[in-house]
């Protein structure tokens, strides 16, 4: 009996102690909660939106700022931000889910799907679309012309030859499957081939293989014309504008409503932070999605360039500074940026979204400290 009640002591003394020392520790929200903060006071932002999941579990849901400034609505984890080309891994996933089933080959030519395009993209391959090697060109100067049709993002898209006219006969700028060039408008061209051999409009297939099996309520196409709940307000920083209009008084000027109809799949979708940290941790192992796409997702198809990292199918593959392993995909735009970083060694998934132009520039170190904080929660 003795020894018994020594040994109760001696157990209530250690787990005094390791109380005690967990006191002491810092809580890691509150450490990654002062990162963000730190990342604020340098770069400030009209809004800011994080999200951070291990496995399946929401470690960490915040917002900072300010949603709408001029109504004075306070950003809170459910708004809803632009993904900019965070919305091109979606499409990649969805792309290998699909064809996981057979619904669509990869390797096949694209004019399987879509005959009548010109000659020059007879040859394209889905799996050259969605690694940027279709030899589609990117953004130019023209796509900002105010001449007629005017800017790509005022334009009126009423049908998919509406947005194949953008760019589907002007000159590749490589030949398919030659090398890396990055193109949104490459994905548009998937996004078409997608709903060719599923018989379904784009956004209807975000919907059905994505939104609903991962439990999404929040991705959707960013319409300029419907109401949608909790979607934010974009903004330039008032210095950005001044460079072109020296007369511009204020922090912050509203950025044009854009019509992204034409690019839904490279960088015209909406989610809220917490869900696109769950559609990244959906990734780390075989269940919501299958383990033939996330074999197709996650091979390296191409190698580094001086532009772009090692590609699996639509997500970039490499290492962080510490030399932890990490998928992920960054976005920015007129009123946005965006960012997921999936670490799968460590089971973390981390989304950011801000309602300013580009701002912050660099979205991998902040998530690289916060999967650092986050390790020990």
């Amino acid at each position: 009996m003795e020894l018994s009640r020594r040994s109760l002591v001696l157990g209530a003394a250690a787990l005094a102690a390791t109380l005690q020392a967990r006191a002491g520790a810092k809580d890691p929200v509150e450490a990654a909660r002062a990162v963000i903060r730190e990342l604020l006071a340098a770069t400030p932002v009209a809004a800011f939106s994080i999200a951070v999941m291990r496995a399946d579990e929401l470690l960490w849901a915040e917002a900072f700022g300010k949603a709408d400034i001029e109504l004075d609505v306070a950003a809170t984890p459910a708004h809803r931000f632009r993904l900019g080309s965070v919305s091109k891994i979606i499409t990649a996933t969805l792309a290998s889910q699909l064809a996981a089933r057979g619904e669509v080959d990869l390797d096949a030519s694209i004019a399987k799907y879509l005959p009548d395009l010109p000659a020059q993209h007879h040859v394209t391959t889905l799996r050259q679309l969605l690694t940027h090697r279709g030899g589609i060109r990117h953004y130019t100067a023209k796509d900002d012309s105010p001449e007629a049709p005017g800017p790509i993002d005022q334009r009126r898209y009423l049908s998919n030859a509406d947005i194949l006219a953008v760019f589907i006969n002007d000159p590749l700028v490589a030949k398919p499957g030659e090398r890396v060039a990055y193109s949104t408008f490459g994905y548009t061209l998937a996004s078409l081939v997608l709903e060719a051999a599923a018989k379904l409009p784009f956004l209807d297939l975000v919907q059905r293989e994505i939104a609903e099996p991962l439990a999404m309520k929040s991705l959707a196409g960013d319409e300029p014309a419907t109401v949608i709940p909790n979607r934010v307000s974009g903004y330039h920083a008032g210095d950005l504008v001044r460079r072109a209009y020296p007369a511009f008084v204020g922090q912050w000027a509203n950025a044009p409503q854009n019509n992204p109809a034409y690019k839904w799949a490279g960088g015209g979708l909406l989610s809220t932070p917490s869900d696109l940290a769950r559609f990244g941790a959906a990734h780390l192992a075989p269940g919501k999605l299958s383990k033939a796409a996330l074999q197709t997702l996650f091979t390296v198809h191409t190698p580094a360039t001086e532009q772009s990292p090692p590609l699996g199918l639509g997500w970039r593959i490499d290492e962080d500074a510490g030399k932890r392993l990490r998928w992920h995909h960054a976005g920015g735009q007129a009123g946005a940026r965006a960012s997921l970083v999936v670490y799968p060694r460590e089971k973390l998934s981390i989304a950011l979204a801000t309602n300013v132009t580009a701002t912050p520039g660099d979205v991998n170190g902040p998530s690289a400290r916060i999967a650092d904080l986050m390790m020990s929660a």
